[in-house]
């Protein structure tokens, strides 16, 4: 059966966080951006998922964490008054840890054809990816997932290798594979999401248990589906009219009937960004975001120069290739870097022809990177 599973730059203008004893602490920018990479993990070309898809998930974080979803009107309006836009948004990272420009997004071919939350995908070693700087990134992986897992999520204060959120391929986002079936709004991501800020299952993962925010109603367990409102459930407390919260992102039911965070939630989230003990306030500092600043080209193995060549170069319109048969650029995902090492273009290159359009493309010096990881080495071309 399908479930949603766990282990375990700024605007101005601030945010208000109060303490227990509803005293205000620090300010906090009104706008907290999170920098993200996603690190896609494939066994075979349907798991390679697009960039556009990537985006729809990126879109639906923003929306559903900002009440911009269009949803947000069909909650009971015996909730709606706690209903809450946490001022948190996402972002595709620009700079990678080492200060070159990236779209945010690694991809890496697997011989490994589903994963389990053992965390194995977060390392290299185990024929994952390693995550990148966990103090200044939000690590995502997708890929395929076993025993019908839909995604899994660190708490904050997790080991800083293991601390992300892993999603299967096909709930990632909203378009692309992904936009089929009970799970194509992108929430399994705002729910895992929801756990990286230090939220907890509405029930407290035991019966009738705490999630420890005052305005989420006690609930007996998880629901599934969509359940009518009001769902009554007299086990936990008979002073509850309203019944249980079960279109709140914390619980498992179906992207249709997920809508909201509440206003409690959304404290028990910013308050990780405070100043003094917040332990995603170093997020706040990333320069992932930022202008790459590091325009020195990575260390590549050694692949002879004549395994691989473009003409014509110059170029005005179109880049054929020339490589021998163990290097075959068609249909590998590339990337390419203006002189001052800014991304300029990123896509798939033609598997049927062979070719690369780069008719778009000012004109000056380019580096063109095909492939996974330092799988083909940098190729520059003049685009006149």
């Amino acid at each position: 059966m399908l479930q949603r599973m766990r282990h375990g730059s700024l605007s101005s203008g601030v945010n208000t966080i109060l303490n227990n004893s509803g005293q205000v602490n620090s300010p906090l920018p009104q706008t907290i951006i999170i920098p993200v990479v996603i690190h896609i993990i494939y066994f075979n070309g349907t798991q390679n998922i697009s960039e556009d898809q990537v985006n729809s998930q990126i879109e639906a974080l923003n929306q559903n964490f900002n009440m911009e979803n269009a949803d947000i009107a069909t909650i009971p309006k015996a909730f709606l008054p706690l209903a809450a836009a946490t001022n948190i948004r996402f972002a595709l990272a620009k700079t990678d840890p080492d200060g070159r420009a990236t779209n945010g997004i690694t991809r890496k071919k697997s011989s490994i054809e589903r994963w389990t939350d053992d965390d194995h995908i977060k390392y290299t070693s185990f024929g994952g990816v390693n995550a990148w700087d966990t103090r200044h990134y939000l690590n995502l992986w997708v890929s395929n997932l076993s025993g019908g897992l839909l995604g899994y999520a660190s708490f904050p204060g997790a080991p800083a290798e293991t601390d992300g959120v892993v999603i299967r391929y096909d709930v990632f986002g909203t378009r692309g594979i992904a936009g089929k079936g009970q799970f194509n709004k992108g929430r399994t991501a705002v729910h895992e999401v929801g756990h990286w800020l230090n939220l907890i299952h509405l029930w407290g993962d035991v019966d009738c248990g705490s999630d420890e925010v005052d305005d989420t109603p006690p609930q007996r367990g998880y629901n599934r589906g969509c359940p009518s409102f009001p769902r009554l459930n007299n086990d936990c407390t008979a002073a509850n009219p309203n019944g249980e919260m079960f279109m709140n992102f914390m619980d498992f039911s179906d992207d249709a009937c997920m809508k909201m965070f509440t206003q409690g939630q959304r404290q028990r989230m910013l308050k990780l960004f405070e100043k003094d003990d917040g332990l995603r306030n170093e997020m706040l500092s990333s320069k992932a975001l930022g202008e790459p600043y590091n325009f020195t080209s990575p260390a590549l193995p050694e692949i002879p120069a004549a395994s691989i060549k473009v003409y014509p170069n110059p170029v005005a319109e179109t880049l054929n290739f020339q490589s021998g048969k163990d290097l075959q650029p068609g249909g590998k995902h590339y990337i390419i870097f203006s002189a001052d090492g800014r991304s300029a273009a990123t896509g798939i290159i033609s598997k049927a022809q062979n070719t690369l359009s780069v008719r778009s493309l000012k004109p000056g010096l380019y580096f063109l990177k095909i492939g996974e990881g330092n799988e083909i080495p940098r190729i520059s071309f003049i685009k006149y």
